[in-house]
C-alpha cells in the first residue's frame, strides 16, 4: 500500500500538458499534441524528437518535443504537449516526425503508435497513425517519416483498434496487471486497485473454504508436496472465481465511476501559465476592453437578437459553436461520496472474509486444508491468467469487429473548463502589422534529420551492439537453463544409490550366511540349497550380532533398514512338453524334444502337485497366473525375453514355515526339465535414504546348466521427501517454463523455415532437447501418479498384500535414460557458444566443408570394417567371449583399431589365419583407411585457412565485445576500427553547431527588426521592409527546400487578402 501511494503521487507529475520550449510567447493559437509510445520491448527513446506539422493553410517550423521536469517517450507512455503558433494551420494534412538518434544504446530507437493533435480553439482532432519503428536497426532502418492524417477507415481498421484496445484494457482493465501499469489519468488509483486485489484474494479464500465445510472423500486426492489436487478442486476453484466476480465488479465500478470532490485546473491553462513570458511592447500587443459598441472593429463582439456574435477569429479560449464541434455525451458518473461507500464496503468484505477464513481453517484437517489451499491457488491463478485476460481480449475483439468506434485517447478529464471573463480577451498580434515584421520574429529552426552517412555508421554500430547483447543474453539464459536442468537431473538420482545397491548385493549375493552363493549355482540341487538358506535369510530380519532378536522388524529384510513393499515371490516360467520336433534319424534315440523358451511355447495350464494332470487337487504353486493378475511385464534375461506371467510361490510366511514349503516343493519336483527360468522378485524401501530397490534375481535353466543374473535398481520414487522441497518445486516450475518456451520457439522456427530447418545440426539438437524435455515431463508426472497409487495401496493394506513395482521401475529407468540424454544434448549445445572463437570456428568450417568427402569415406570404411567383423564373428564366435555375438564383435573391432585385442586367444583357435587376417586388418583399417580420414581433414583445414570466403565471421563480434569492454572499463586500448558512442555523440554535436551557425543570420535580422521597431518611425520602416522582403522570402523558400511539403499540399499558390506585391505570395 505504501508503494502504491508513492506511485500515485508520481503519477500526478505525469499529468497535464508540457508547453514546448520553442513556443513564442507572442503566439496565441494553440494545438494540443498527444504522442503515444508503443509497449514493445525497447519502444522508449532518449533521442530528441522533432516534427513539422502541415495544414492546408500553413505549416509550422521545425518544432522539438522536450520536457525539463519529466522523462518523455518512455515505453507505453502517452505524453501531452502544448504547441503555440501565430495563426491557424487550417485542416491538418501531414506530420513529418523524426529523431536525431542521440540516445544511448537501445534508447536511441523509438516505436511510435500514433500522434493525436487537437485544435484547442475548435476542438477538432486529427489522428496520425504510425505503428512503426523509428530505428536504424528495426523495420526499414528509417528514423524520419511523413505520416498523413488518418481517415475514419484507417482509424477503424481492425489491427489498429485491436492493438490499441488490448493495450488499454491490459493496463487499465486487468485488475492485477494494472497495479503496475495503471494509466496516470485514471480515476482508479493504485491504492484502490491494491485494496481491490486484497478483497478479491480474501473473498476467494472464503468462497473456496465454504465448499469444504462438509467432509469430502480424500482417497482420490493427488498429493504434490503441500498441495492436493482432484477434479473437485479444479471445479471449486473456477466456481469460486465466478461467485466472487460480482462483488469485486461492484467495488471496481464504484471507484472508477465516482467523480472527484474537486475538479482540477484546466491542463491547457496550466500549460499556458507555465510558458515563459517576455515583456510586451505596444508594437507587440494591444489590450482591449470588450464593449457592445465595438461592433465595427475586427475582433469585437456585439449583440444580435439578444445573442452575442463574434466578428473576429476565435481565440484559444473562445466558445466553440455547435456546428464546429459537437460536445461529447456526458458519461454516467456517481457522486464523489460514493468513494467513501466503496472503501467501507471493501474493508467490510475483507474483515468479514478474513474472520470466516480463520474460523474455517481451524476446523479443517490436514488433507482438507491442502485441498482448500489448492482450490484457492487455482482460483487465484485462474483470475490472473485466464479470467481477466480472456475478458480483455474478448472486449478488444468485440470492440474492433462490431463497434468499430475510434478510441478516444483522452481519459475522462476531471478538469474545470477554461473560460475568459466577460471583460477580457487574449492579447493578439496587431491587425495593422500585416506581415508580422513590426514585432520581433522567431528564429527559423533548421534542425534536420540525421544524414545518411551518420545513420549508416549508427546502424552498423547498433547492429553489432544488438548482436553483442544477444550473445550475452544467450549465454546467461542458456547457462541458467543448463543449471536448472542439472539440478533437477541430479535431484532425481541419489548419491546413496550405489551404496544402497552394494548393500542389497551384500544381503542377497555376497553374504556368507548361506550354504551356496547365488552366483555359483550350477544345478537344481544347488538352487534349492541357496533358496532355503541365503534367499530366506535375506528377506527376513535375522538376529543381531549378539543374537538379540529383531523386535518390531516384521516385514524388514536382513539389513534391518529396508521394508518390504508387500512380500517377495518366486515365479517360474515353463515350456510345453514336446515343443520341438526331433529329426527323423534321431527319433529312435530321443523320444521327446523340449525347445528353448519363447513366448509362443510358454506353458499356461494348471496342474496338480508334482505337475500331475489333476488340477482339481492343485495348489496355488501349480496354477498359472497371467501377467495382468501379477502386474508383470516382460523381462529380458541373458538367454531370452520372458513373459510377465508364471507359476508363483508366495514368500509371506514365517521363516520355518517357508523352509518346509520349499522342501516340499523340492520333493515334488517343482523345478523339472520343462522349467526355463525362476525369478525371485520383491521391492524394498529404505526411508533413511528415501530409496526404493526394485530387485530381480533370475536363474535361467538350460541343458548345459543354470545361468544366474540379478538386478537391483535403486529408484527415488518419492522426490518430495526432502528438506529442499520448495527449492525443488521452484526449479521444476522454472524448467516447465523453459520447456514451454523452447517448444513455442521450435514451432515458430519450423513454420518459418519449413523443411530447411531440419538440415542444420544445431536445429536438430534443439529439436532433440525440446522433444526429450516434453517426454521427460510427461513420464515424470505419469510415474508420480503410478507411485501414488502403489503407496496408497500399501497404506490401505498395511503392507501385507502383493504389489509389484516392475512397471514403475521401467518408467523410472526410461526417465533416467531420457534425462541423461537431455543433459548430454544440452551440454553439447553449450559448445555452440564457442563458435565465436576463431580456432573453434575454423574447426566447424572444416567439418562443414569436408562433409561430402567424409560421407564417401564413411562408405569405404564401413565396407572394409564390417568385412573383417563378419570374418571374426564367424571364425572366433564359437570360441571366444569377445566375439560371441555380432554386437560384441563390432565392439572388439573398434578396440582392435586402438591396438587392444586378445592375440593369444585368437591364435589358440587358428594360428596361421589369425596372423594373416590381423596383419591385413592393421594395414587396411588402421594404416590406410584411418589415414585417409586424417588426410581429408588436413587438406580441408588448409583450404579453409587460406580461403576467407569459406570462413564465417562470427568471431568478429568477440573483437567488438572486447573493444567495448575496454572502452567501458578503461582497461587497455580499444581498436581504432571501433566507433565509440562518444565519437558518435561528438559528431552529432558538430552537426548541431553547424545548424546554429546557419541560424545566426536570422538572429541578426531579429535583432535589427527589434531596433527598428523601437527607434524608427513607420515611414522609414516601410522603405526598409520593402527592401528586405525579397531576401526574407528567398530565405523562406530555401527552408522549404530543406523540408519539402508532400505533393498533396503543393496544390497551388494563392495571394493573401490585401497583398501588395510579389513578396506577398503565400503557398498552401
Amino acid at each position: 500500500m505504501i508503494w502504491a501511494r508513492r506511485k500515485d503521487k508520481q503519477d500526478i507529475t505525469k499529468l497535464g500538458l508540457c508547453p514546448l520550449l520553442d513556443n513564442d510567447p507572442k503566439d496565441h493559437y494553440y494545438y494540443e499534441v498527444l504522442v503515444s509510445t508503443g509497449m514493445r520491448r525497447g519502444a522508449g527513446t532518449e533521442s530528441k524528437v522533432h516534427f513539422v506539422l502541415s495544414g492546408e493553410e500553413e505549416e509550422t517550423d521545425v518544432r522539438t518535443f522536450s520536457d525539463s521536469k519529466r522523462k518523455i517517450f518512455t515505453r507505453g507512455s502517452n505524453d501531452g504537449f502544448l504547441m503555440a503558433v501565430p495563426e491557424p494551420l487550417g485542416p491538418l494534412t501531414y506530420l513529418r516526425i523524426w529523431h536525431d538518434n542521440s540516445g544511448k544504446g537501445r534508447f536511441a530507437s523509438w516505436y511510435l503508435n500514433h500522434v493525436l493533435v487537437r485544435d484547442v480553439q475548435t476542438g477538432r482532432k486529427y489522428y496520425f497513425i504510425a505503428n512503426r519503428w523509428f530505428a536504424v536497426e528495426e523495420d526499414d532502418g528509417q528514423v524520419d517519416r511523413v505520416i498523413p492524417v488518418a481517415g475514419r477507415e484507417q482509424m477503424t481498421e481492425f489491427t489498429h483498434l485491436f492493438q490499441q484496445q488490448t493495450a488499454r484494457n491490459l493496463s487499465d482493465g486487468h485488475l492485477w496487471f494494472s497495479v503496475v501499469a495503471r494509466p496516470p489519468n485514471s480515476r482508479f488509483t493504485r491504492c484502490q486497485r491494491v485494496s481491490c486485489c486484497l478483497c478479491l484474494l480474501y473473498s476467494s479464500m472464503l468462497a473456496n473454504a465454504m465448499f469444504y465445510n462438509k467432509a469430502t472423500d480424500d482417497s482420490n486426492a493427488y498429493t504434490v508436496g503441500p498441495f492436493a489436487i482432484t477434479s473437485e478442486q479444479i471445479f471449486i476453484g473456477i466456481a469460486s472465481n465466478l461467485i466472487i466476480f460480482p462483488i469485486n465488479f461492484i467495488l471496481i465500478t464504484i471507484f472508477r465511476k465516482s467523480r472527484p470532490r474537486w475538479t482540477k485546473k484546466s491542463r491547457v491553462q496550466e500549460a499556458i501559465d507555465s510558458m515563459p513570458q517576455r515583456s510586451a511592447s505596444m508594437a507587440d500587443v494591444k489590450m482591449r476592453e470588450k464593449s457592445s459598441l465595438d461592433f465595427d472593429r475586427p475582433g469585437s463582439s456585439f449583440l444580435i437578437d439578444g445573442k452575442p456574435v463574434m466578428s473576429r477569429p476565435e481565440s484559444c479560449m473562445s466558445t466553440t459553436s455547435p456546428h464546429e464541434a459537437a460536445p461529447n455525451k456526458k458519461p454516467c458518473e456517481l457522486p464523489w461520496w460514493f468513494v467513501i461507500v466503496g472503501w467501507v464496503l471493501l474493508w467490510a468484505a475483507v474483515l468479514v472474509s478474513g474472520a470466516f477464513v480463520a474460523f474455517y481453517g481451524i476446523q479443517f484437517q490436514d488433507m482438507k486444508c491442502k485441498k482448500w489451499i489448492t482450490s484457492m491457488l487455482i482460483s487465484f491463478v485462474t483470475s490472473i491468467f485466464f479470467t481477466q485476460p480472456i475478458k480483455v481480449f474478448l472486449f478488444a475483439i468485440i470492440f474492433s469487429l462490431l463497434i468499430k468506434k475510434p478510441e478516444n485517447d483522452e481519459e475522462v478529464e476531471d478538469e474545470e473548463p477554461r473560460r475568459l471573463r466577460e471583460d477580457e480577451q487574449f492579447l493578439h498580434v496587431d491587425e495593422d502589422d500585416e506581415f508580422g515584421l513590426l514585432a520581433t520574429t522567431k528564429p527559423i529552426r533548421r534542425a534536420k534529420p540525421p544524414d545518411s552517412k551518420f545513420l549508416a555508421k549508427a546502424r552498423e554500430e547498433r547492429l553489432k551492439e544488438i548482436q553483442m547483447w544477444s550473445i550475452i543474453r544467450e549465454i546467461l539464459f542458456y547457462a541458467f537453463f543448463l543449471w536448472i536442468l542439472i539440478v533437477i537431473s541430479y535431484r532425481s538420482v541419489s548419491t546413496n544409490s550405489y551404496q544402497y545397491k552394494k548393500t542389497m548385493e551384500q544381503v542377497f549375493i555376497l553374504t556368507n550366511d548361506t550354504h551356496k552363493s547365488f552366483t555359483s549355482i550350477g544345478n537344481t540341487k544347488e538352487f534349492w540349497m541357496w533358496a532355503q538358506s541365503g534367499m530366506l535369510r535375506g528377506i527376513r530380519a535375522g538376529p543381531y550380532y549378539n543374537n538379540f532378536p529383531p523386535f518390531y522388524m516384521r516385514g524388514y529384510i536382513d539389513d534391518k533398514q529396508s521394508r518390504l513393499m508387500g512380500y517377495a515371490v518366486l515365479r517360474q516360467v515353463r515350456v510345453t512338453p514336446d515343443s520341438c520336433k526331433v529329426p527323423g534319424d534321431m527319433r529312435a534315440i530321443i523320444e521327446e524334444c523340449n525347445a528353448q523358451y519363447e513366448l509362443s511355447v510358454e506353458e499356461k495350464g494348471d496342474f496338480g502337485p508334482g505337475w500331475t494332470t489333476t488340477p482339481n487337487a492343485s495348489r496355488e504353486e501349480y496354477m498359472y497366473k497371467d501377467a495382468d493378475s501379477l502386474n508383470g511385464y516382460p523381462y529380458w534375461g541373458q538367454m531370452a525375453l520372458y513373459g510377465g506371467g508364471g507359476y508363483v510361490v508366495k514368500l509371506n510366511k514365517d521363516y520355518q514355515e517357508m523352509i518346509k514349503d520349499l522342501e516340499q516343493l523340492e520333493t515334488e519336483g517343482w523345478i523339472d526339465r520343462y522349467t526355463r527360468a525362476v525369478f525371485m522378485e520383491f521391492t524394498v524401501y529404505n526411508p533413511s535414504v528415501n530409496l526404493f530397490a526394485i530387485s530381480t534375481l533370475v536363474s535361467e535353466f538350460r541343458a548345459s546348466g543354470i545361468f544366474t543374473s540379478y538386478r537391483f535398481e535403486p529408484c527415488m520414487l518419492l522426490p518430495y521427501m526432502n528438506s529442499a522441497l520448495l527449492f525443488q518445486i521452484a526449479c521444476e516450475i522454472i524448467y516447465l517454463a523453459f520447456t514451454l518456451f523452447f517448444v513455442i520457439n521450435l514451432i515458430k522456427n519450423i513454420i518459418k523455415e519449413k523443411s530447411k530447418y531440419f538440415f542444420l545440426f544445431w536445429n536438430l539438437v534443439d529439436l532433440g532437447i525440446s522433444a526429450m524435455s516434453v517426454t521427460a515431463v510427461v513420464i515424470y508426472f505419469y510415474r508420480l501418479v503410478c507411485i501414488n497409487e502403489l503407496t496408497a495401496y500399501f497404506s490401505e493394506t498395511h503392507g501385507n498384500e502383493y504389489m509389484k513395482f516392475q512397471y514403475v521401475g521401467y518408467w523410472s529407468e526410461i526417465f533416467n535414460y531420457i534425462v541423461g540424454s537431455l543433459v548430454f544434448l544440452a551440454t553439447i549445445k553449450f559448445m555452440k557458444l564457442l563458435r565465436f572463437n576463431k580456432k573453434i570456428s575454423q574447426l566447424a568450417d572444416t567439418l562443414s566443408n569436408s562433409s561430402r568427402e567424409l560421407i564417401h569415406f564413411s562408405i569405404i570404411f564401413n565396407i572394409v570394417f564390417y568385412a573383417f567383423i563378419q570374418f571374426f564373428y564367424l571364425i572366433y564366435g564359437p570360441h571366444l567371449n569377445i566375439f560371441r555375438t555380432f554386437i560384441k564383435s563390432c565392439e572388439s573391432g573398434i578396440l582392435m583399431i586402438m591396438g587392444r585385442f586378445d592375440i593369444y586367444g585368437m591364435q589358440n583357435v587358428n594360428q596361421w589365419m589369425t596372423q594373416l587376417f590381423l596383419f591385413l586388418f592393421v594395414v587396411s583399417v588402421t594404416f590406410i583407411v584411418v589415414n585417409m580420414l586424417i588426410s581429408i581433414l588436413n587438406d580441408t583445414f588448409s583450404a579453409v585457412r587460406k580461403d576467407k570466403l569459406k570462413q564465417t565471421n562470427d568471431y568478429e563480434i568477440v573483437d567488438f565485445m572486447m573493444n567495448r569492454f575496454k572502452m567501458w572499463t578503461g582497461i587497455g586500448r580499444a581498436s581504432p576500427t571501433t566507433i565509440s558512442p562518444a565519437e558518435l555523440e561528438k559528431e552529432r554535436k558538430y552537426k548541431e553547431l553547424e545548424d546554429r551557425i546557419d541560424q545566426f543570420p536570422d538572429q541578426i535580422d531579429r535583432f535589427l527588426a527589434s531596433i527598428s521597431n523601437m527607434y524608427m518611425g513607420d515611414v522609414k520602416l516601410d522603405n526598409m521592409l520593402h527592401k528586405g522582403m525579397a531576401q526574407k522570402m528567398a530565405h523562406k523558400a530555401e527552408l522549404q527546400q530543406d523540408h519539402p511539403m508532400p505533393r498533396s499540399m503543393q496544390s497551388g499558390v494563392r495571394l493573401r487578402p490585401g497583398a501588395k506585391g510579389m513578396t506577398d505570395v503565400h503557398t498552401d
